[in-house]
């Protein structure tokens, strides 16, 4: 299980830097880590739809009616950090053709009803998946590196390090949902 204080020590640890004995340690290092945190977290969410951080919600229709564009409004759950899809009934994953827009926390469209499906912002670090936890520790590298080593070797190192991890990471998040097959079309048979 993830915490804050590991994954801390991971990302000093892979920069040469001494682990902290706690996240509010006095000192340089938790001062940069501690002030990008949750902004970092967000990001890394947003970064890829994470398993363990999808949620699913019926959003409630404002009263307010949009001046132009759209019909309706209804507003975004409080701990939405991206949109992954929408629908009308039990849809979401499969009906791409619903058009809205996000502006500020609403989401503007022409359906009567809304079911979203959403990355949620997750703030407890013994919540977070192991790999999900890797990456947040080489991403909060990348953003640290040069301002706790002075060296673009170190910075540029950690930059590969967190490509490297979302990529498989990615790869292993993907592989928990059901396999999507392509059903070979006529168009495909003809072909040979």
């Amino acid at each position: 299980m993830a915490s804050q204080l590991g994954i801390y020590n991971l990302a000093l640890m892979r920069m040469g830097q001494p682990p902290l004995t706690t996240p509010t340690d006095v000192s340089k290092a938790a001062d940069a880590l501690n002030s990008i945190w949750a902004t970092i977290v967000d990001i890394v969410l947003r970064d890829h739809p994470w398993n363990f951080a999808i949620a699913r919600a019926n959003l409630a229709k404002l009263s307010e009616t949009p001046a132009w564009g759209f019909t309706t409004v209804f507003q975004l759950p409080s701990d939405c950090v991206r949109i992954l899809g929408i629908g009308e009934s039990g849809d979401v994953d499969t009906n791409p053709l619903l058009t809205y827009k996000i502006e500020g926390r609403k989401l503007y469209t022409d359906e009567t009803s809304v079911l979203l499906k959403y990355v949620r912002r997750v703030e407890i670090a013994g919540e977070f998946d192991a790999c999900f936890a890797s990456t947040l520790a080489a991403r909060l590298a990348m953003e640290t590196a040069f301002y706790l080593t002075q060296s673009p070797d170190i910075e540029a190192k950690m930059h590969k390090w967190y490509l490297l991890e979302i990529s498989g990471a990615r790869g292993i998040d993907a592989q928990e949902d059901t396999p999507q097959y392509i059903i070979s079309g006529d168009w495909e048979l003809a072909r040979g």
